[in-house]
């Protein structure tokens, strides 16, 4: 029998106490920055050989994949997926997109799917409840595909097959291990894109690409929902479970910690970087980025509607200037 630890009103307010201060004083150089240089033995960069470019052979399949994102019907979606940031920085994204004078109004429709509360391992079944798959969310919550399909699609007059691009953000709750541990939280989340990856692609049978972006800045987190470094390291997993897909398809090897990733075979969409959203706090990076406590609700986890609406521009202007996004644009 499993005990249950209980703690006093004190200990519980030492343990968040402790949790903020240790996250606060957490330092990494962002992903971008990083580039050769390593992170507990880890190479950074956006991409391989610690560069920030898409690989050419990974590029070159982007594009022809965007070339083919056209209407069904008449239309078709853009879809955000992931959990409660990504809900709140999605509805923002697209409130901003709907009054975008540059942004296609007339063949695309933007629909923030991402659900509060519905993490990683919520999205990894393409059929089952989560629930069903383990996920211990509760009984009332349906699948999150059907969920999509039966609240958002159809009431807009729309249909799975018409969603061919999805922009995800996620995490794990309460992550417990950091890198370089074997177990770390980063390797599990690894795992984790390549299921929702495979669901995803699964449910939307024209589904070609999918932006990923890994969690913002976590110091000033004062709960253990998901602070640092894990929100750092979260972006070895986008980099990874990326990298995995572009070395499968050079050499067919599939990647025994994210699974099959063939989008040629239709068994997961073209993976690629959306905006990287971490910055190290107050300390601006290369282009300028900063995290700020103002930005943040009083959990220190969630966006406040400045953060969010600083999401929201970062990723308007990733898909204004992406050469995979052509179809975003008026």
């Amino acid at each position: 029998m499993r005990k249950v630890l209980r703690l006093s009103g004190i200990q519980a307010v030492g343990l968040l106490l402790s949790t903020a201060l240790w996250a606060q004083s957490f330092v990494a150089k962002p992903l971008n920055d990083l580039g050769a240089d390593k992170y507990k033995g880890f190479q950074g960069g956006l991409y391989e050989r610690g560069t920030n470019d898409v690989p050419s052979d990974h590029k070159a399949a982007g594009l022809a994949l965007a070339e083919q994102v056209k209407p069904i019907r008449g239309k078709f979606v853009f879809l955000g997926i992931g959990m409660s940031n990504a809900a709140m920085e999605f509805g923002t994204f697209k409130d901003m997109a709907d009054d975008d004078k540059r942004v296609n109004h007339s063949s695309m429709a933007v629909i923030n799917g991402a659900m509060g509360a519905m993490t990683a391992c919520a999205w990894t079944p393409a059929r089952e409840t989560p629930r069903q798959h383990g996920c211990g969310a509760p009984d009332y919550i349906p699948n999150l595909y059907d969920r999509i399909r039966d609240e958002l699609l159809k009431p807009a007059g729309l249909a799975e097959d018409q969603v061919e691009v999805i922009w995800m953000k996620n995490a794990d709750p309460r992550p417990r291990t950091s890198l370089p541990s074997s177990d770390a939280e980063a390797y599990r989340y690894e795992a984790f894109i390549g299921d929702m990856t495979r669901a995803a692609r699964s449910r939307y049978p024209n589904l070609k690409l999918m932006f990923i972006s890994s969690r913002i800045y976590a110091g000033y987190a004062s709960t253990p929902l998901n602070p640092e470094p894990y929100a750092y390291e979260y972006g070895f997993s986008v980099k990874w479970a990326i990298q995995a897909q572009i070395d499968q398809m050079r050499s067919g090897k599939i990647d025994p910690e994210v699974g099959d990733l063939d989008y040629k075979k239709g068994v997961a969409p073209w993976m690629a970087w959306g905006p990287y959203l971490w910055a190290d706090g107050t300390v601006p990076r290369s282009d300028g980025l900063t995290w700020s406590p103002s930005e943040y609700g009083r959990d220190g986890t969630h966006p406040n509607m400045k953060g969010r609406e600083k999401v929201a521009h970062l990723l308007i202007d990733f898909l204004l200037n992406s050469p995979y996004a052509t179809w975003f644009k008026k």
